[in-house]
C-alpha cells in the first residue's frame, strides 16, 4: 500500500508518498516519491482545480485529416456520387463509403471486415456520426454501384481536377505488375501466371499503371493474371489515349516511357502513331551494340548515388524503324550484376559437381538417363540454360548410372557484355544523351508506386480476398485512388523537401485529444496535442484544423 510519510529536515516538515512491502519476512520501503511541504501540496491542488482540461483519450489525427483535405480539394465524394445512381436515403453515400474505405486502408484496415473496428478507434469515429454499422456487406453493396466504366469516369474527373491544380502530364511512365491472391475459384480475373512475388502456386491479379512526371497516378487497368505484358499493352495504350482525349490533352508532344517487356512491332507502331516514345530494348535485340568497348562511351552525369553514368550514342534499327539509341553504362550496376550472377552460377555448379560425383560412384540405387535429366533441369535455372551446357549419356556396361558431363558455353561472354548496360531508344532525335538517359531512368517513379502498393503501412493492394471480378476491380480502384491521394499530398507539400514516408510519419504524429473542460462543467472538447515545427507548418499549410472547428 501507498502511505503518506513526513520527514523533518532542518526544522522543516516535508511530505513523501511511500510504498512498503514484505521482503524476506521484513517490511521494507520499496518506493518513494517526494511531494513537498504541506503548503506546496495545497497550492498544487488549487492549481489543478483551475486547469481547464483533463485528457481522457487521444487519437491519430494528422494523416486522416490530410486525406480528408485531399478528398475535399479533388472533390472526390461528390465526383463519385455524380457518377453513381444510388437513391438518396439516410446514411452514407457511395462516395462516403469509398472515402472511408480509402482512409481505412491507408490506416491499416486491410479488409472490409476490419473497417468497423478501425472506425470506432479512429478520429473519424468522433468527427462522423451516422445511424448504421460499417459491415462488410454494406461496403460490398456499395461496390455494386462502381463498375469498370464508372471507375474510369471517376478517374477522368480526378485527373481533370489535378490538371486544374497545375499537374498536367508531359511525360507518362507505363508499367505492369501483379499480386497473388488466395482465390481458388474466382471468375475471369484471378489466373495463374508469372508472379512478381514468386507465388507461382497462387492465382494472380494484374494491374497496369501510368504515372506522370510528378509521380501522380494518371490511369490504371486491372486485368487477368495470366496475360503477358506485351499482350495487354495495346489495351493499356487505348485506355490511356481515351483518358487523354477526354481531358483534351494533345498527345503531339507527350512522351510515353516503358520497359522492354512491352516491346513488339505492333506496340511500337501504335505508340508512335499517338505520341513520342522512349523505351528500352532487350539485349538480344542489340548484341553488336553491347560489344562496343567502354572506351567509346562518353561520361554523361553522376547520379544521386554518386555513380558515374556513361553512354554510347548511335542510330539503330528496332522493329523495322531507325531510332536514336543510347547504350547506358553504370559501373556500380555492372559490379552488382556480376556478383549476383557469379553467386547463382556457383551454387548451380556446386550442385552439378555433386551430381557428377554421385553418378561416378557405383554405390546407391540405379539411375536411368531420364531421371538424371530431370534432376539437371531442376538445378539449372531458366536464364542459365543458354550458359551451362550438359550431356547425359547412356549407362556404361557394368555400371548402375549414366555418364554425365557439364560445361560453361561461349554464350557467357555475351552475358558479361550486357552487365551494367541498358539499351535505350527514342524518336526524340534532338534530345541530348544525358536527357534521354535521365528521362528513361525516371521510370523508377512508377516502380516506386508499385512498391507503395505493397507497403502495408501506406496503401497496399494485397491481400485480395474478393472472389467476384466487380469487387476486385473496385478494390484495386480504391487502392490506386489512395495512392493518388498520397501522391497529390506529396505534391502539395513538395516545398517541405521531405520524402513521402517522412511526410506521412510527421502527419501521423499529429494527434488530437478528447478532453474534459472543467471550466465548462465537464463538457468534452477536442484539443490538439503539442506539435514540432514541421508538424505545425503542415497543419497550417493543409488547413487541417477545419475538420475540428468547421
Amino acid at each position: 500500500m501507498v502511505f503518506l510519510e513526513k520527514k523533518k529536515k532542518k526544522g522543516h516538515i516535508y511530505w513523501y508518498a511511500t510504498e512498503r512491502k514484505m521482503v524476506n519476512g521484513v517490511v521494507k520501503r520499496t518506493w518513494q516519491e517526494y511531494l513537498g511541504t504541506a503548503e506546496k501540496i495545497v497550492e498544487m491542488k488549487k492549481k489543478s482545480e483551475g486547469m481547464p482540461h483533463i485528457r481522457l483519450k487521444s487519437f491519430q489525427y494528422g494523416k486522416t485529416a490530410a486525406l480528408l483535405a485531399v478528398s475535399d480539394e479533388l472533390n472526390f465524394v461528390e465526383t463519385v456520387n455524380n457518377h453513381t445512381d444510388k437513391k438518396k436515403i439516410e446514411g452514407l453515400t457511395v462516395g462516403d463509403y469509398l472515402l472511408l474505405n480509402i482512409i481505412g486502408r491507408c490506416d491499416g484496415a486491410l479488409s472490409e471486415n476490419a473497417m468497423q473496428k478501425w472506425f470506432e478507434k479512429s478520429t473519424l469515429g468522433i468527427l462522423w456520426k451516422f445511424p448504421h454499422k460499417l459491415s462488410c456487406q454494406n461496403f460490398l453493396n456499395h461496390y455494386q454501384y462502381v463498375d469498370q466504366e464508372t471507375s474510369r469516369k471517376i478517374e477522368d474527373d480526378l485527373c481533370a481536377a489535378m490538371i486544374e491544380m497545375g499537374i498536367t502530364p508531359h511525360l507518362l511512365f507505363l508499367d505492369e505488375s501483379n499480386w497473388f491472391t488466395y482465390i481458388e475459384k474466382g471468375e475471369e480475373l484471378p489466373q495463374k501466371g508469372k508472379s512478381k512475388q514468386f507465388r507461382y502456386d497462387k492465382n494472380l491479379i494484374s494491374v497496369g499503371l501510368a504515372v506522370s512526371e510528378d509521380n501522380v497516378p494518371f490511369m490504371h487497368e486491372t486485368y487477368e493474371g495470366n496475360t503477358h505484358d506485351s499482350k495487354i499493352f495495346p489495351r493499356l495504350l487505348d485506355t490511356l489515349t481515351e483518358r487523354l482525349t477526354n481531358l483534351k490533352i494533345t498527345t503531339e508532344n507527350l512522351i510515353l516511357v516503358f520497359d522492354k517487356g512491352n516491346n513488339s512491332e505492333v506496340n511500337i507502331e501504335e505508340v508512335i502513331s499517338e505520341m513520342h516514345i522512349l523505351a528500352s530494348a532487350k539485349h538480344e535485340q542489340a548484341r553488336d551494340l553491347l560489344r562496343i568497348p567502354l572506351d567509346k562511351y562518353k561520361y554523361l552525369y553522376t547520379n544521386p548515388k554518386s555513380h558515374k553514368i556513361y553512354g554510347y550514342r548511335t542510330k539503330y534499327e528496332f522493329f523495322g524503324r531507325q531510332f536514336t539509341t543510347v547504350v547506358m553504362y553504370n559501373d556500380a550496376s555492372y559490379k552488382k550484376q556480376v556478383m549476383s550472377y557469379e553467386k547463382r552460377k556457383s551454387k548451380m555448379l556446386e550442385k552439378l559437381a555433386d551430381l557428377k560425383r554421385r553418378l561416378e560412384s557405383n554405390r546407391g540405387k540405379e539411375r536411368d538417363k531420364s531421371s538424371v535429366e530431370r534432376e539437371v533441369n531442376g538445378i539449372i535455372q531458366k536464364d542459365f540454360i543458354a550458359i551451362i551446357g550438359y550431356k547425359v549419356g547412356e549407362v556404361p556396361e557394368g555400371k548402375k548410372k549414366p555418364a554425365f558431363t557439364y560445361w560453361i558455353k561461349d554464350a557467357e561472354k555475351e552475358r558479361y557484355d550486357g552487365f551494367g548496360k541498358t539499351v535505350i531508344f527514342t524518336d526524340k532525335d534532338r534530345w541530348h544523351s544525358e536527357k534521354i538517359v535521365k528521362t528513361y531512368n525516371q521510370k523508377s517513379l512508377v516502380e516506386d508506386d508499385f512498391k507503395l502498393l505493397n507497403d502495408a503501412f501506406l496503401v497496399t493492394i494485397g491481400p485480395i480476398n474478393h472472389h467476384k471480378d466487380v469487387n476486385i476491380r473496385v478494390h484495386t480502384f480504391l487502392c490506386i485512388t489512395g495512392l493518388l491521394f498520397y501522391r497529390y499530398l506529396a505534391y502539395r507539400c513538395k516545398y517541405f523537401h521531405i520524402s513521402l514516408k517522412r511526410l506521412v510519419g510527421a502527419l501521423e504524429g499529429i494527434r488530437i485529444a478528447l478532453a474534459e473542460n472543467r471550466a465548462k462543467r465537464g463538457r468534452l472538447e477536442l484539443v490538439i496535442e503539442e506539435m514540432d515545427s514541421t508538424q505545425a507548418r503542415l497543419f497550417s499549410h493543409l488547413n487541417l484544423g477545419k475538420f475540428i472547428t468547421g
